[in-house]
């Protein structure tokens, strides 16, 4: 009866399927996660069965996988609607796991798909349409990048990095879509230039008035065409914006590393996504990106106070040793305690002590190469979080990270909230096993550590 119940419910589901994934079983082979899978849905069954004849529920679970690797979400209840699209979003959201252990990504990478309805699983393999699936796939991916090349392609726009006019150290401004993102030209029509200017404008303001700084107005070192115009790239990813992991810089960030080859360590590559993530903007040594569809990115003014909170997290800030700092873990760290304070990493226009402190061996925003005039004694966020090359910062904050990652055991990961800063974006998660390895680097940075 119960089997009955499955197929009746999974007939009623299939009728009129008005959204892409939800409602659809898989017909890929997923040998790979199948007993995974399996397991943890008897393991539901098993407690939640008798509960769900008893009040009328319904139970689905949708998966989603990538050779043994696979992400899942489950759920009971009786609005059937509701009920699948809301664990199709969570499967979509979910981490991703790995023998029965959480992966290091937070997804697979594919898409989900409907595995069981109550007793019944109803993803079974099936050759011939996995393979129509997957040309179709193809077909439509092609057939998209071949309508963005025609219809991106506008007066005034720059797919490239465009020739620097000096070697120095400089922000290079990306105009970022999804793949089927909508083009509102904010490379071309003056909009993002026009607060970026702004916001440089606002930086040389707080800096020479700041309590403890040197007095000297300084601005962040921007790239430059040799038109005098800000350098601003249009950059188009390859995948569609649902896609997208749910902390999009985990996919962007990759994508213009290794696909653009925007990876010159003496750059920072900050980007206009107009595309929404989990926060209004996220950022780290190497790469930040403000997210313009984002309803906490509702302002011009807010686009202006974002853009410098993320660029102080590219510059490797806020240190722990910084006074004032949480000592908290994520997602409190590399930010104040007393979180009313406006100022720059809490969304305001002034500059707190991240920025000048008397603070022996721990960093000042001051210092930063990034900023013009350039300090008597620079700091480059990419030798300091990345290489972990400190040199006089010799903080204790500094050398109790450094000890522990040199404790850590070959081949065992480093997690990515040890840390004395922001994170290093150049990270290369796909190498290993363990150990802390970075783009462009052959060697484990653990086993250069002194």
């Amino acid at each position: 009866m119960k089997k009955l119940l499955g197929i009746m419910v999974l007939g009623l589901l299939l009728s009129g399927n008005a959204y892409a994934g939800v409602n659809e079983p898989g017909v890929t082979s997923i040998a790979g996660c199948d007993k995974s899978l399996k397991y943890q849905y008897k393991k539901f069954i098993k407690k939640h069965l008798k509960k769900l004849s008893k009040k009328n529920q319904t139970s689905v679970l949708y998966a989603s996988c990538n050779y043994d690797i696979y992400s899942w979400a489950v759920n009971k209840g009786k609005d059937l609607e509701k009920l699948h699209k809301k664990t199709y979003k969570q499967c979509g959201l979910n981490p991703a796991y790995q023998r029965g252990m959480k992966h290091s990504k937070k997804h697979t990478g594919k898409e989900c798909y409907l595995y069981a309805v109550n007793e019944e699983i109803v993803w079974k393999y099936d050759k011939a349409k996995a393979s129509t699936i997957a040309k179709t796939k193809i077909v439509e991916a092609k057939a998209l990048k071949e309508k963005n090349v025609k219809i991106d392609k506008k007066p005034g726009r720059f797919f490239e990095d465009q020739p620097d006019v000096n070697d120095d150290y400089q922000i290079h401004f990306n105009y970022l879509l999804a793949a089927d993102s909508e083009d509102r030209e904010w490379d071309i029509n003056g909009k993002m230039e026009k607060i970026i200017l702004k916001m440089n404008k606002v930086m040389a303001k707080a800096t020479a008035k700041h309590k403890k700084g040197d007095g000297v107005a300084r601005k962040y070192k921007f790239d430059y065409r040799a038109d005098g115009k800000l350098d601003i790239t249009f950059i188009r990813l390859d995948q569609r914006f649902h896609k997208l992991h749910k902390w999009a810089n985990n996919d962007i960030i990759p994508f213009l590393n290794i696909k653009k080859r925007m990876n010159n360590p003496k750059k920072i590559y900050f980007n206009y996504a107009d595309i929404d993530s989990v926060d209004g903007d996220e950022a780290g040594v190497g790469y930040g990106t403000l997210f313009l569809r984002n309803k906490s990115v509702n302002t011009n003014e807010r686009k202006l106070l974002l853009t410098l909170h993320g660029l102080i997290h590219t510059q490797g800030g806020g240190y722990d040793c910084v006074p004032g700092m949480s000592s908290e873990p994520w997602p409190s760290d590399l930010h104040y305690v007393n979180q009313e304070e406006r100022v720059q990493l809490n969304s305001g226009r002034k500059l707190g002590t991240t920025y000048a402190h008397n603070i022996e061996n721990c960093p000042q925003l001051q210092d930063s190469v990034y900023l013009t005039p350039t300090s008597s004694e620079p700091y480059d966020p990419y030798e300091v979080n990345c290489l972990f090359k400190i040199g006089k910062y010799i903080h204790p904050e500094f050398i109790n990270v450094i000890e522990q990652m040199k404790k850590v055991k070959k081949g065992t990961g480093i997690n990515w909230r040890l840390r004395f800063g922001s994170s290093c974006r150049y990270r290369d998660w796909n190498r290993g096993p363990g150990g802390f390895y970075i783009w462009g680097v052959e060697k484990d940075i653990i086993s250069t550590l002194k």
